[in-house]
Order: structure tokens, then C-alpha cells, then sequence
């Protein structure tokens, strides 16, 4: 764990990762509140899944001792033929793992959002615990449940803890930011995530109310799941190989 005043929270990322995991994650733990967020990859640029190119701050040998490793999510490749991209690549990358499994030692929390739990099960900690993942791929997730010993509620939750092992998971991208302020809560307290809260000026109210299945109409969630197909097998057969 680090020594300085501010946790260091490492936010490994990978080709095709989804912008908003490790945006909204960076702007709630870089409100100035304890918390210093870090980007990390061996590669000099990373493109996301939105076609936005980023920077990393440090690399896998020269990152400062991380003390929350949060994963985001992210893409895949278009088909079952085509080369690994996304989230499958990042489940066979060998230096993205070890880094993953060798920090989570001695972090005080190890976790991710969206479809970084797929990841984060590649890398051997996402074992024994509480679990969730974006919607559409829950399915996917569950998967896992029986080799993995993974507890999987039903309906789609915005983040979940396991306190004893310490491990956070969330629901799909805008959950990194309800994801991140809870880890703010949970480490500095009420009256700081509410603070974060307020910096960031955080008080959704959107004019719809289609976040998740449970919300959205029938036919929408319907046309999102079919036109996902692809993702999914692509996603089913990077699990299978975990199995």
C-alpha cells in the first residue's frame, strides 16, 4: 500500500477499454478528497472502445504502490473469427494478469466495473465471492458461478461488495461513478462522498428512466440484446476458456 496521505487507486487499461468506466471512476476519485486516481499500461497510447485516445500515467514496473486496482470494461472483437480485441484480449494478456494478480496482494480492495469482471476472474481473484457485471452480460457471468464459486443476485445492481475478501464489482459504465462513490463511503465516510458528490455536481435526473431491464420497456431491451448478440458469443467464448 502507499505511504503518501492520498490512496492510490490503479486503474489498469487495456485496447478497447470503455471510456466512462475509467472516466467516471478518475473524476470521482480525483476530487481533491484523499484519493489520487492512476492510469497504468505498457502501452505508450490507449484507444477506447468510444474511439478516444488516452495517455497512461505509468506503466507496469513504474507505478507507485496502488491501493485500490479497479478494472474497467470494455469491447471485443466483432466476431468468433476475428483477432482478439477488447475485454477477450485483455482476458489472455499475460502481463496485464500478473500485474492484476501480483498488485491485488496488497491492495486494500480489488474490484471492477462492467465487464472488467471478466478480467478480473482471468486474473485468479474474482473467486469466492459476490459478483455482477453489465447487464446483457450477467448470463455470460454466471457462466463462472460453479468453477468460481461466485454468488450472483438477481436483477442488475449497481455495484456489490464482498467484505471479507475484499472485492467490488459493477454494473455497466455510468455505474463507475455510484461504484466509485461508494468506495469513497466506505473508506473515508459519509460526509467525504458527499462532498465528492458535491464537487462533481452528481445528482442525476435524466428524462428517461431506461437504465437497466428492469426499467426499460420491453422492445428496447429486446433490440439492445439481439443487436449485442455478436458481443455475447464472442464474450461466451472467451469465459469458456476459463471454465
Amino acid at each position: 500500500m502507499s505511504s503518501e496521505a492520498n490512496l492510490i487507486v490503479g486503474i489498469p487499461l487495456y485496447q478497447q477499454c470503455t471510456l466512462m468506466d475509467f472516466a467516471g471512476a478518475t473524476q470521482v476519485f480525483g476530487a481533491p478528497f484523499g484519493f489520487q486516481p492512476i492510469w497504468i499500461s505498457n502501452e505508450e497510447k490507449i484507444v477506447t472502445s468510444e474511439g478516444v485516445t488516452v495517455i497512461p500515467n505509468y506503466n507496469f514496473k513504474n507505478c507507485p504502490p496502488v491501493d485500490i486496482l479497479f478494472i474497467p470494461g470494455g469491447s471485443a472483437q466483432s466476431s468468433l473469427n476475428s483477432p482478439l480485441d477488447g475485454v477477450p484480449a485483455a482476458m489472455q494478456n499475460k502481463d496485464l494478469l500478473d500485474f492484476i494478480f501480483k498488485t491485488s496482494k496488497t491492495t486494500l480492495w480489488n474490484g471492477s466495473v462492467c465487464t472488467g469482471a471478466f478480467i478480473l476472474a482471468a486474473a485468479g481473484i474474482l473467486k469466492n465471492s459476490l459478483a455482477t457485471t453489465y447487464w446483457s452480460q450477467i448470463p455470460t457471468l454466471k457462466l463462472l458461478a460453479s468453477s468460481y464459486n461466485l454468488k450472483i443476485p438477481e436483477g442488475y445492481p449497481r455495484f456489490l461488495f464482498d467484505d471479507k475478501n475484499k472485492i467490488f464489482t459493477g454494473g455497466g459504465i455510468s455505474s463507475s461513478i455510484d461504484l466509485s462513490l461508494e468506495i469513497v463511503r466506505k473508506i473515508k465516510g459519509k460526509e467525504v462522498a458527499e462532498m465528492t458528490q458535491l464537487f462533481i455536481q452528481y445528482q442525476p435526473k435524466p428524462s428517461t428512466n431506461s437504465g437497466d431491464p428492469a426499467h426499460a420497456p420491453e422492445n428496447i431491451t429486446k433490440e439492445l440484446t439481439e443487436s449485442g448478440m455478436e458481443y455475447t458469443q464472442v464474450m461466451v467464448q472467451a469465459v469458456e476458456k476459463l471454465v
